[in-house]
């Protein structure tokens, strides 16, 4: 035992100097304590040394460092509150020193005692740390002789201890101020690094590249909730390589996550081990069984709204501190208010997306001929088709148009839009047959960038773009059979995912699909999914051919050849009736689409105001078998149909005459056998 009897101020003062330099080459409280234990033990015979510091945010004493590096006691000594309830408390309420020369017969706090005790430790005094006004903590020294605590010892070490609190408060004053200053320039640099990422996936790891800097934790994650579905989807990630986890970018119910309890109160939630039992979440677990210990939900909210949480985690026992989740909060009201820009941008982006894909649809549709054969005819045949449009138009039921290439399928399903009560929204169209099989589910679908070779920017698909309005699904018997399955789920649940993407869209859409294949027989080769074809098959409605409705030709060779007149600056009065018998006879294996095009070249090569028929040589060869005599019924009923369509005026350029392809006199022969009155309105 060193017994210091004769230590006059020089060696108390060499002593201290000695001290001086042994602690002042130390950062961190760890160093201090050992060097404070080093050099005092060369002069006061002491076993044990522990710091404890004030934690004003709990207001406990925390155990902060030991030496030799073990615990003394219960890990629940680390947080001790001030008061008469534990010796280090009494010294802290009091500022007074506190000697124990036998803790076995101290009887005031004997089961605090008693760890000590069962070290073999017989003596302990414990010191206050106070730097002027800042009370600071306690110093405590155990010793296995009561004999090393003498007086004298006792007298020197609260001499060292006030020198020590000066030195610890100046250590303690230039961490607040570093730890400040790197907050500050943390909350700075990521200030600069979130305003110019714009996409959430850039936004989270430029967040997690500045906050790694400060802070410790092994995994990180954005939480978004969708306040739809009341889901919450995987908005960023970031693991430490070495756990060797990855996590999904998903969707998950909130029900068992802190995140849903921090999304409700809009406070932080720090958890440890043994909280994690209590979230059964699923994605929880598998934190936990991954070697978690610790984590911390943060909201992130804006004043109008919680966007999610930002959670980070940690593998060993280091609960997040007071001042990390002070740190966190600040930090999440930066990355809150950039993220619900980068949101808001990201649909502006999607909206300007889809502003531009329906720009270039209508430009398409434009270009494109619209009116296939124009809702014209009198024919019962086509009759029952307007009144099947009528019937099943307002039911927002899904509707399979059959029938011939060039029947009119198109226009029949833009009628049934028109009479529904979608008539002002989109009326969208996607040819299947005309679209590679490979570049058919991106166009009904969409796809996010990256997802495949030459996919440079996110693109809605043609569900997108038709929400709330009609999607039209022309040729549908040629879409991929393995594309099929994902087109019945669309249509029947009304949910989709874009290639690429991992998450669901909900759109609402009307379904009309047209076909001039024999759908039923393709699903009995096992071309077509029988499943998808009675999702199709709700109302059926067959589109007769041409061939079918002879009686209604008049009508649309009228109709097309002044529609192409005008379109080419030509003027076409007149339409022979030999002209006409012809068109009436051709069987129009192309229907009203070949009537169309032959009209079209026929009016281009009209040199006269008389339509000159361009027809193909074998369609322009007469029929071997004569033509019956006009039936006296049709006849009539045509000659009334153009009398209506010319308000009544049988001669001139408009008039019923010139529809019908007859000389004004040769009509006015006819009307007057068939009974029709002149001037007939």
């Amino acid at each position: 035992m060193i017994v210091i009897v004769n230590k006059d101020k020089s060696k108390l003062y060499e002593a201290l100097f000695e001290l001086s330099q042994a602690i002042s080459g130390h950062d961190d409280l760890g160093g201090f304590c050992r060097a404070l234990a080093g050099s005092l033990r060369r002069v006061v015979p002491f076993d044990y040394l522990a710091l404890l510091l004030h934690d004003a945010e709990s207001d406990t004493l925390r155990m902060q460092a030991l030496a030799p590096e073990e615990e003394i006691g219960e890990r629940g000594l680390e947080r001790i509150p001030p008061g008469e309830a534990t010796p280090a408390g009494w010294v802290w309420t009091h500022q007074l020193p506190l000697f124990i020369p036998r803790v076995d017969r101290e009887e005031r706090w004997r089961e605090l005692l008693d760890p000590i005790r069962h070290r073999g430790l017989t003596a302990l005094f414990i010191v206050p740390l106070t730097a002027g006004e800042h009370r600071l903590g306690v110093l405590a020294f155990a010793f296995v002789s009561e004999s090393s605590a003498s007086s004298e010892e006792r007298g020197f070490i609260q001499r060292v201890a006030s020198e020590f609190a000066v030195t610890l408060d100046s250590h303690l004053t230039r961490q607040r101020y570093l730890r400040e200053r790197d907050r500050l320039q943390l909350l700075f640099d990521l200030t600069n690094a979130l305003v110019s990422k714009r996409a959430p996936e850039e936004l989270f790891a430029a967040m997690t590249e500045q906050l790694r800097k400060t802070l410790d934790f092994d995994i990180a994650a954005i939480l978004l909730f969708d306040r739809i579905t009341g889901e919450l989807h995987v908005g960023g990630s970031w693991c430490d390589p070495a756990l060797g986890l990855e996590i999904e970018r998903t969707s998950v119910r909130p029900e068992g996550l802190p995140a849903a309890e921090a999304i409700a109160t809009g406070l932080p939630l720090r958890t440890d081990g043994a909280d994690f039992d209590r979230f059964p979440s699923p994605l929880y677990r598998r934190w936990a069984e991954a070697g978690f210990r610790s984590s911390c939900s943060v909201p992130l909210a804006t004043r109008n709204a919680v966007l999610g949480t930002l959670e980070l985690g940690r593998t060993d026992r280091r609960s997040f501190s007071d001042e990390d989740v002070g740190l966190l909060v600040q930090i999440s009201r930066q990355v809150a208010v950039a993220l619900e820009n980068s949101l808001a941008y990201a649909e502006l982006t999607e909206m300007k997306e889809r502003l531009a894909d329906e720009k270039r649809y209508l430009e398409d549709e434009i270009r494109s001929d619209r009116d296939v054969g124009e809702m014209l005819g009198e024919s019962p045949a086509f009759q029952a088709v307007l009144e099947n449009i009528r019937i099943v138009a307002p039911t927002g039921a899904t509707v399979l148009i059959l029938g011939e290439t060039g029947t009119g399928k198109e226009l029949v399903a833009r009628a049934i839009h028109q009479g529904s009560p979608r008539a002002d929204n989109g009326f969208v169209k996607v040819n299947c047959a005309a679209i590679p099989a490979s570049l058919l589910e991106s166009e009904l679908f969409g796809h996010e960038k990256g997802a495949f070779t030459g996919a440079l920017a996110r693109r809605v698909g043609r569900f997108e773009l038709a929400d709330k309005g009609t999607l039209f699904l022309d040729e549908i018997g040629e879409i991929p059979y393995e594309l099929q399955s994902k087109l019945l789920r669309a249509i029947q649940e009304r949910e989709f995912e874009r290639l690429g993407g991992d998450r669901t869209l909900s759109v609402d859409v009307r379904i009309i699909a047209a076909s001039n294949r024999d759908l039923k027989a393709m699903v009995d080769a096992g071309g077509f999914r029988s499943d998808l074809y009675y999702r199709l098959h709700v109302f059926p409605l067959t589109v007769p051919p041409l061939r079918e409705r002879r009686e209604d030709i008049p009508l649309l060779v009228g109709h097309f050849t002044r529609k192409y007149a005008r379109r080419t600056g030509r003027r076409i009065d007149t339409i022979p009736a030999e002209t006409m018998d012809i068109l009436s006879r051709y069987e129009w294996p192309g229907n009203i689409r070949e009537l169309q095009n032959i009209l079209e070249r026929s009016v281009i090569l009209s040199r006269g105001r008389t339509l000159e028929l361009a027809m193909p040589e074998t369609a322009a060869r007469p029929s071997p078998a004569p033509a019956p005599a006009p039936d006296p019924a049709l006849e009539r009923e045509r000659i009334l149909a153009a009398l209506r369509e010319s308000a009544g005026v049988v001669g001139g350029p408009d008039g019923a005459a010139r529809r019908l392809g007859l000389k004004r006199t040769t009509l006015q022969a006819r009307m007057k056998k068939l009974g029709i009155r002149k001037g007939y309105a």
